[in-house]
């Protein structure tokens, strides 16, 4: 009894140490021994259980956006502020006519005499051509601006006499003429004696549909007048680069 016993409670030990080394076959065996902490954080695997991040696609050609654009062809076209305007001068008995930007110019030039010597009087009307108004720069000594060169006689070397603007008025052109005049040299400056000859380029210092596209009209038109004895005749011409 002892012997079947002592087998008995063997079997018992060995079941029992089967079932513990099953046991731990079915964990894994020998616990694992905890990893060296490695240089770079470990990548978790993805759960399946895991949300999924949505990802934006980019938006194609179908994409609409949230507030619609308006047509491109609906928008108003910026001017050009270096685009060539079209001018046309006419010869008349009256004086120069000249078109440019809607409006019409009549431009005209008498001799002044200014103590001994002599200067020029510049005159000119303008009236608007297509029914709208038209803004001028008007400075301190109005909308015309000069540039003149005086020739001493025999001579082919010019003397300039630049100008210069002073404040930035403007005045307002319709359908109504309206009348500008200014006189060369200005008060103090230098006058014109016997044997000189002078040209005189003539601009506008702005002229626009308004003052934000308002700009200066070059080459506008000359002024030519020699100085001999008597009463000098000033002669109102279209530039150079009106034949061309």
């Amino acid at each position: 009894m002892k012997s079947c016993a002592f087998a008995g409670v063997g079997f018992q030990v060995l079941v029992g140490g089967w079932l513990v080394a099953t046991s731990l076959s079915a964990c894994g065996g020998d616990a694992a021994p905890e990893p060296k902490t490695a240089d770079t954080a470990p990548v978790a695997a993805p759960s399946e259980s895991a949300a999924p991040v949505a990802v934006a696609a980019p938006a194609g050609d179908d994409a609409k956006p949230e507030a619609e654009a308006k047509p491109e062809a609906e928008a108003k076209p910026a001017k050009d502020p270096n685009a060539p305007r079209e001018v046309k001068y006419v010869v008349t008995p009256e004086g120069l006519k000249i078109e440019v930007a809607g409006v019409r110019f009549l431009a005209s030039a008498e001799a002044k005499q200014i103590a001994q010597g002599w200067g020029a009087k510049v005159t000119i009307k303008a009236e608007a051509l297509d029914g709208k108004e038209h803004v001028l720069l008007n400075p301190k000594n109005g909308p015309i601006a000069f540039a003149a060169a005086v020739f001493k006689k025999g001579s082919t070397e010019a003397e300039r006499i630049p100008d210069s603007r002073e404040g930035d008025g403007e005045v307002k052109v319709g359908a109504s003429a309206s009348t500008f005049s200014r006189e060369f040299p200005a008060k103090g400056g230098r006058v014109l004696a016997i044997g000189e000859t002078l040209d005189m380029e003539v601009a506008l210092w702005g002229l626009g549909d308004s003052s934000e596209d308002r700009r200066p009209v070059k080459q506008f038109f000359h002024v030519k007048m020699k100085v001999d004895k008597g009463k000098p005749k000033a002669v109102v011409e279209p530039p150079a680069s009106a034949a061309k």
